[in-house]
């Protein structure tokens, strides 16, 4: 009866929901949306590094002298490792703008470069630098991020737009390519850059606040909303469903929660940096990554041991083989090894182990006994260092993984069971 309720739900899911997935994973805006996050990405690991060091656990001094020692060290980097921090993190609503735009660009066959770079100067206009007074400086960081992203797809639309419609300015084949470009796009910029100042105008006039204030009132009932456990829930339930389907769940749920994770994450990062004794929010990229996504999606690092002992030589030799990508975090030798995808047999652990896990952890967390995030690190490290580093060398969520691990390997292993004997009896029928 049970694999039969997997198989019936397995079937709907195939049926209603694919079809929709299967056009956001293609969908042009989350493309790129995507894009412009990932570009930022090596930027935002760097300026992440320096927290430990500017915002250090030991701050008292030890009877012994060492902390004292470490202060004075501290002392001497800080000057040099803040302005890397500022000019990161600070800077990364500037970055992102670039890279969305400059990926939406490539999409509409238009140049990546002087799309992006249409992008950025409409985010910086919106943000209010070319007005009197300028442009309050935390719209470049986390605080405009929303803004960002308005000010980047507003730009390559309307530069697509005039394209189309053939409003450019053409050039003879023989003049260099780059010149073609940016001969072609001059009406195209203008019409940007010129529509966005007469938008400020309006707003100066009427309203009397820059854009990235309007965007922060509308938007923060969604940043409030994005961090609760309402919020972890459906989107780890749609991340493994869309998974179990064949559908890369991972990139529609990250594209549309990572604008959200990042200003949850400079938020946190302002709180420690002003002596906050409770940061605000709790769910980050690395909360998504260290704590429901143990050994990958599905938190399948437990089938990986359990296989390595299996009585099955084609389950043991798959395990083999997973075991260290699956330390790494990368679980496709499982997921189509086993297989897991599509097989009705591991529906409700692969769904229902990282939804259990994501309760625990997110109550433990709301009480105070693990640490809140302030970093975001590759989702590569293995699970115990990446939650201790992220929440400043948390030992405390270190343990909790391993924790989250044994409970995943006891949820896991009767349907392993299950599993292996189909196997056996299968390599027995064949002998």
């Amino acid at each position: 009866m049970k694999h039969l309720i997997s198989r019936v739900l397995a079937v709907n899911i195939e049926k209603y929901m694919s079809p929709t997935a299967r056009k956001l994973t293609r969908n042009s805006h989350l493309i790129a949306l995507r894009d412009g996050f990932q570009l930022s990405m090596p930027f935002i690991f760097i300026g992440c590094l320096f927290v430990p060091l500017m915002f250090p656990i030991i701050t008292e001094p030890a009877g012994d002298g060492s902390s004292i020692w470490f202060n004075d060290i501290l002392s001497v980097l800080r000057p040099l490792l803040l302005p890397i921090h500022q000019a990161t993190l600070g800077a990364m609503a500037l970055i992102v703008s670039f890279g969305v735009a400059a990926s939406l660009g490539k999409q509409y066959a238009l140049p990546e470069r002087l799309s992006g770079l249409t992008g950025s100067l409409a985010f910086l206009m919106l943000s209010g630098l070319p007005q009197e007074g300028g442009m309050d400086i935390r719209y470049l960081g986390g605080a405009g991020i929303f803004t960002a992203l308005v000010a980047s797809f507003y730009a390559v639309e309307v530069i697509h737009f005039c394209v189309k419609r053939g409003w450019c300015i053409n050039m003879p084949e023989d003049v260099p390519r780059i010149t073609v470009q940016a001969f072609r796009l001059i009406i195209p910029i203008f019409v940007v850059l010129t529509s966005v100042s007469a938008f400020n105008l309006i707003l100066k006039e009427h309203i009397g606040v820059h854009f990235p204030q309007i965007i922060e009132q509308v938007f923060r009932p969604l940043v409030l909303a994005s961090d609760s456990l309402v919020a972890v829930l459906v989107s780890v339930f749609i991340c493994q469903v869309l998974w179990f389907v064949g559908i890369h769940g991972s990139v529609i749920v990250t594209g549309i929660m990572n604008p959200f994770w990042m200003t949850n994450l400079l938020i946190n990062q302002q709180a420690i940096s002003a002596d906050s004794p409770v940061l605000p929010h709790i769910y980050t990229a690395s909360f998504w990554d260290f704590f429901l996504l143990i050994g990958g999606v599905g938190s399948t690092l437990p089938l990986v041991f359990l296989a390595i002992r299996s009585r099955s030589n084609q389950l043991k030799s798959i395990g083999k083989v997973a075991l260290v990508p699956a330390i790494f975090n990368i679980n496709e030798p499982i997921l189509f090894g086993f297989p897991i995808i599509m097989n009705p047999l591991f529906v409700i652990p692969f769904i229902g182990v990282p939804l259990l896990n994501a309760v625990l952890v997110w109550n433990l967390t709301s009480i105070g006994i693990l640490d809140r995030v302030v970093m975001m690190l590759p989702w590569t490290l293995p699970a115990p260092i990446g939650a201790a580093w992220a929440a400043n060398g948390s030992i405390n969520n270190a343990l909790m993984t391993l924790v989250a691990l044994t409970i995943s390997y006891f949820c896991y292993r009767p349907f392993f069971r299950a599993h292996e004997r189909i196997v056996l009896d299968q390599q027995q029928a064949q002998q």
